[in-house]
């Protein structure tokens, strides 16, 4: 039911921008009505009125992939699966005022997502943003899933930076950086688990500085910071959490990496540095995390980490484009030749969940990522992927897998951006 209501108001939106097609601008016992044109901007199909101060678009898309692994010790489940099918509206509202409703369709199940509303100050380089986004803490965390060099993000950047949660955050750029500093608190969907206890909160921040900002000429240096108590379930009597990671496939589920349950969390805190560069086709992106759980009753800290370096080359001359305003890397220029653009790419991830001294061992992983992109247009993307995964004896999935099953896989994507 939940999928055909959303799918109902998607033809409603659709529809009404029609209706107002022609209309005068004006009162009526209808209401204000303004005339909206209709084009496609970057391949986004773009409801805008003649002033700019009112504007919809679709950012929707679909990806589609495929696995062989190559085992080793353990069962691994080749196989296909519908990653995300996402259906986005965003909206700009009388010039200061955006919002965002997302749903994620895939495999069946209805996913919420991005659901926010946004003030920008006018003139002042200043927003303020309330809902469910992203926490401001992990650079490719926050790029947008479509605008992914690999199809999965490095293991790092899975089991330290949380995602969306609802929260407020406030954010302020110029043209040499920004920073963003938020709080925030549960997931959508586990406010009904916590019965009559708090919710968990965190509070986050980070800041990125551009100090070379010209198209094709990019150096991005960052760093975010998050201080975060456990989320509150009714059926946990202890205040625990789990650290957990894939090792970057998602066809094959199980995650390796997976710290088991770490009790009596008083709090825990998470630092990343980012390191980027654009010059020409060419693009690097670099990110370090570490994450520190303070416990109770004596208990030693533990202490994780990880991080990643990735490395790629538009073969066909292309480059990126760089937004400063929000700390990101957007998407390439529209392919040069007729018959589309080639990227070629690299990356190396590690990740470290044990810590002996503190009783915690969650595996550790080493990964080598090889890649290549091809766009057709700006709104297809095929990618081809082939790891190799090294990981140590720990990294068994709360000990129901194999440790020490160092294998390999291949895997590939359809993504249309709609």
């Amino acid at each position: 039911m939940k999928q055909i209501a959303v799918l109902l108001c998607a033809l409603l939106f659709v529809a009404g921008p029609r209706v107002a097609l022609g209309q005068s601008e004006g009162g009526s016992e209808e209401g204000l009505k303004t005339p909206l044109g209709v084009e496609a901007r970057a391949g986004k199909l773009v409801f805008e009125s003649k002033d700019g101060s009112m504007k919809w678009w679709f950012d929707s898309r679909l990806q589609i992939d495929f696995a062989k692994y190559f085992e080793n010790k353990n069962k691994l489940s080749d196989g296909s699966m519908i990653r995300r099918a996402t259906f986005a509206l965003k909206a700009t509202l009388w010039n200061d005022w955006q919002a965002e409703v997302d749903f994620d369709f895939a495999e069946n199940v209805l996913d919420a997502r991005d659901m926010w509303i946004k003030y920008t100050v006018p003139d002042m380089g200043l927003a303020v943003q309330v809902g469910n986004f992203k926490e401001p803490f992990g650079m490719e965390r926050l790029n947008s899933s479509r605008l992914l060099t690999f199809l999965e993000r490095a293991s790092a950047s899975n089991a330290f930076a949380l995602g969306r949660r609802m929260g407020i955050a406030a954010r302020y750029w110029n043209e040499y950086g920004q920073a963003t500093v938020g709080a925030f608190g549960h997931e959508i969907g586990t406010r009904i688990d916590k019965g009559q206890r708090d919710e968990g909160y965190s509070f986050n921040g980070r800041l990125t500085a551009a100090p070379i900002n010209e198209h094709g000429l990019n150096v991005h240096i960052g760093g975010a910071a998050s201080y975060k108590i456990p989320d509150a379930l009714a059926d946990l009597s202890e205040n625990t959490i789990e650290v957990n990671a894939r090792t970057e496939s998602y066809v094959f589920d199980p995650k390796f990496l997976h710290s088991g349950d770490i009790k009596d969390v008083n709090y825990y805190t998470r630092y990343g540095a980012e390191l980027a560069g654009i010059y020409g086709p060419f693009y690097l992106q670099s990110e370090f995390m570490m994450m520190q759980v303070k416990r109770w009753y004596g208990k030693p800290t533990v202490d994780m980490e990880g991080g990643y370096l990735t490395l790629s080359w538009m073969a066909t001359g292309e480059t990126r484009a760089y937004y400063v305003d929000e700390g990101e890397v957007g998407p390439i220029e529209p392919p040069k030749n007729s018959w589309g653009a080639l990227e070629l790419a690299v990356r190396g991830s590690y990740t470290n969940l044990n810590d002996f001294e503190a009783g915690v061992k969650g595996g550790m992983s080493h990964q080598l990522m090889c890649g290549i992109n091809y766009y057709p247009n700006v709104n297809i993307k095929i990618q081809f992927n082939y790891s190799m995964v090294n990981l140590d004896a720990n990294a068994t999935r709360k000990g129901n897998l194999l440790g020490d099953d160092d294998h390999s896989f291949f895997q590939m994507r359809f993504q249309a951006s709609i």
